[in-house]
């Protein structure tokens, strides 16, 4: 036997190489919503002494989670790569997943344009801004490549189309909302503003149309589904991900183009002072139009988690935790924190209040989440340990992968 054939053939037989290999990229989703909360956090209008310092021990976390996971991850690919190849070949939530670490890598460079490039100064602003170009060549790669493998690889036919393949349109819409970020807060030059904020609304180009698309094509197979698990209902509140995203991207690349980049940049009659006041105003009232569509999805998404909750087999209490719970955190998030934002641009009451019932409900999700994720990393069964972390209980071919 050759050794391509050996290390096709070899299966995985102790709890840690087992967990190996079925890690799947569907941790990413915890990193991706933790960063999301530490961006909220230093944003809210209500804050209260020490607020930031939270924000920015939540901010480090989400460093360390993503570390930890792209390690794990990487582990898998070099030592099972055949089974990686396989899941991304035959897993729409897979390969879609992929796309969650340029987006918690965005969340990570927002928060060091908001504090780190404000408190150091020196060289973090350009730090930033280069970092978002790395970022955004990431992301526009997963906008363009994982839609192709969905279409030509997967081609599941519209009854297999799941939420999570907008993860890929969510990856660029959160670049242009950093982008965004980043020219507000972390004091770059004009000079540098300007070609950064028409990357930035270049992706919302191609990110809104598709996601719009994509969303039409859930609406069909809404009408048609049967009865769909819990693990996969998590899932809808993803629908809302691209229209709360693009809201807050709209409204703050509408207010960098008002505070002054195009009118200092001055070339051409596009990015002039004259241009900068309507498209900036466009652009905010754009990006309200946004939230209001991406309102309906995430009132969809509870009502379509409540009802199967409890119209289940068994009700609500036979719920079984998956993975797929994390699916309900970044969505929520960036819905929330395009709420906050309004708040600021619009100087409303209204929405300073209700962006703070969001994120109070945000981070009940989010502890929850953490609770019955420690809890299954103890027991082995987010990893498919079908006997616990007990050395010596498996054999060759009990893998049992989970995705």
């Amino acid at each position: 036997m050759s050794d391509e054939e050996a290390q096709d053939t070899r299966q995985p037989t102790t709890p840690i190489c087992i967990a190996i290999c079925n890690f799947s990229s569907q941790w990413f989703l915890i990193p991706q919503g933790t960063g999301i909360i530490a961006v909220i956090l230093h944003q809210l209008d209500y804050h209260f002494d020490g607020l930031e310092i939270i924000s920015e021990v939540v901010w480090v976390y989400t460093i360390i989670l993503l570390a930890l996971g792209v390690s794990i991850y990487l582990a898998r690919v070099f030592m099972y790569p055949r089974c990686v190849a396989r899941a991304l070949r035959t897993s729409m939530v897979e390969t879609s997943c992929l796309a969650s670490i340029p987006i918690t890598l965005t969340t990570i460079i927002q928060m060091i344009a908001l504090t780190i490039a404000q408190q150091w100064g020196a060289g973090w602003p350009i730090a930033s801004y280069v970092l978002w170009w790395v970022n955004t060549a990431m992301a526009v790669v997963a906008v363009m490549g994982i839609p192709y493998i969905f279409i030509n690889l997967h081609s599941p036919g519209v009854k297999a189309v799941v939420p999570s393949v907008l993860l890929p349109l969510i990856s660029t819409l959160t670049s242009a909302a950093g982008g965004g970020i980043v020219c507000e807060y972390s004091g770059v030059s004009a000079r540098l503003q300007v070609p950064l904020v028409i990357v930035a609304y270049l992706e919302i180009g191609i990110s809104i149309p598709l996601a719009m698309a994509f969303d039409d094509v859930f609406v069909a197979r809404l009408f048609e589904r049967e009865f769909l698990p819990m693990s996969q209902v998590y899932q809808d509140m993803i629908l809302c991900g691209p229209f709360g995203q693009a809201s807050f991207a709209l409204l703050i690349l509408g207010q960098v183009v008002r505070s002054g980049a195009f009118a200092q940049y001055d070339r051409g009659t596009f990015l002039s002072a004259e241009a900068a006041v309507p498209i900036g105003y466009a652009s905010q009232f754009a990006g309200l139009l946004s939230w209001g569509y991406g309102t309906f999805w995430w009132g969809y998404a509870i009502i379509s988690i409540v009802h199967t909750a409890f119209k289940q087999p068994g009700g609500w209490r036979k719920t079984r935790y998956s993975l797929s719970a994390w699916s309900l955190v970044f969505p929520w998030g960036v819905y929330t924190n395009a709420a906050v934002e309004l708040g600021k641009v619009m100087d409303s009451p209204a929405f300073r209040v209700w962006s703070t019932v969001l994120l109070v409900l945000l981070l009940i999700i989010w502890i929850v989440n953490h609770i019955f994720t420690i809890k299954g990393l103890i027991t082995g069964q987010l990893l498919s340990l079908q006997h616990g972390w007990r050395v010596g209980h498996y054999r060759a071919g009990e893998v049992d992968k989970q995705v």
